[in-house]
């Protein structure tokens, strides 16, 4: 082969592949512009599904100032953190759900797919809100995706499910089934909605108390309300008497609204807690406003007539006097779901098909100074069982 020939065919083959590659950016030019998958990417149109955005802006919707809450969303931002789904975020035990919320706005989002950013004018509470301030926030058309904690919270939402332009998950709320959020274990209302769903927790509580006491006359003071009603639990506690045939002795107090209403939420709780006294065994304490230092002061005739005294509320209230309490749900293992749920829903699970379902391993709590006061005989069992037991030392 001559070398003007071998010169020949270099320079063929050389056009050959410029024009390859001109043909291939033409190509990608042409699929970065019309391709609608590359479009809803990175597009601010509301109507595109959330899971194709580049950022999933997201909001907060709680029902009260409550301290449960807190922990699950602390222990949620710190397991983003730890599957690398946010960065800068500063894992502090924050007093507050406002300081969280702050901590979070200030992280950054990394998911590869749908970057979180939280909306620091987009926390609400709704025990603060009049109905147009409620309707502004039901209606915003800057958000992706609201989480919502408690029953009266979840419940708005699910009611206004058609209206809202955003997606939405309901966690902290007392059994979502029959609180009408969600059909069930598996069915939603709308394909906008999510709620964490464990419909045997508060039975697994009363159930657990029934077999260590045996009670025939139980106390409970709690709003005279319907949600009240589900939430406290009553509606499980009256179907158990029934099966077992004990009395539900009830009194209905106002929660306190603030430290405004405090003085008169204090005085009714305490009337009602001695209107009790003579007629039962067993204390289940329901209210969730109470706190916990007023627990010794507020219990202090009730355990000394030895009547058995059981918080449904926190290991706190146990701790401070209540004779035992049992824990069903767990903030830790709460956030760690969230994260994982928030997470694949970031990923591309569309909401409708994340899985409801979760159940916490209950932990049981026992006051061992408030058992001798009351001389109630506890089983061996339940002390070996119990993931604390308190003492006097723990009280002060």
């Amino acid at each position: 082969m001559t070398g003007s020939r071998l010169k020949k065919i270099c320079i063929s083959v050389a056009v050959a592949v410029l024009a390859l590659v001109m043909l291939t950016a033409c190509s990608g030019a042409n699929l970065t512009e019309n391709d609608p998958a590359q479009e809803n990417m990175f597009s601010g149109d509301p109507n595109i599904s959330r899971q194709t955005k580049a950022v999933i802006r997201v909001g907060l919707f709680r029902g009260e100032d409550y301290y449960y809450w807190n922990d699950e969303l602390k222990s949620m931002g710190a397991e983003l953190l730890h599957n690398r789904l946010i960065t800068s975020y500063q894992a502090r035990n924050y007093e507050s759900m406002e300081d969280t919320w702050a901590a979070l706005v200030s992280s950054v989002g990394l998911s590869n797919r749908g970057r979180l950013e939280f909306v620091e004018d987009a926390f609400y509470t709704l025990d603060r809100m009049n109905e147009d301030e409620i309707g502004q926030m039901l209606d915003r058309d800057d958000l992706d995706l609201m989480l919502t904690f408690g029953t009266a919270s979840g419940r708005i939402m699910t009611g206004n499910a058609d209206r809202i332009p955003y997606d939405f998950m309901v966690f902290g709320a007392t059994n979502t089934v029959n609180t009408g959020i969600v059909k069930s274990e598996t069915e939603r209302y709308s394909d906008n909605a999510f709620a964490q769903v464990d419909t045997e927790e508060t039975r697994r509580t009363m159930q657990s108390a029934y077999d260590l006491f045996h009670f025939r006359n139980v106390g409970v003071v709690y709003e005279d309300n319907e949600d009240a009603y589900v939430y406290s639990g009553i509606d499980v506690l009256d179907e158990m008497a029934e099966t077992y045939g004990f009395t539900v002795h009830r009194v209905f107090v106002d929660e306190s609204e603030g430290p405004e209403d405090d003085e008169r939420f204090y005085s009714e709780l305490e009337a009602a807690y001695a209107s009790l006294l003579p007629k039962i065994d067993t204390l289940i304490i329901t209210t969730s406003t109470i706190e916990d230092d007023k627990i010794p002061e507020l219990l202090e005739d009730i355990i000394d007539a030895g009547i058995i005294t059981i918080s449904q509320e926190s290991e706190e209230e146990c701790r401070m006097g209540a004779l035992m309490f049992m824990m069903v749900a767990s903030a830790d293992e709460d956030g760690m779901f969230m994260a994982k749920t928030i997470g694949d829903y970031c990923q591309g699970t569309p909401i409708s098909e994340l899985p409801m379902v979760y159940v916490s391993q209950p932990k049981l709590y026992l006051n061992y100074e408030t058992i001798k006061r009351t001389g109630v005989r506890i089983p061996m069992r339940a002390y070996m069982i119990a993931d604390t037991i308190y003492t006097e030392e723990d009280m002060r």
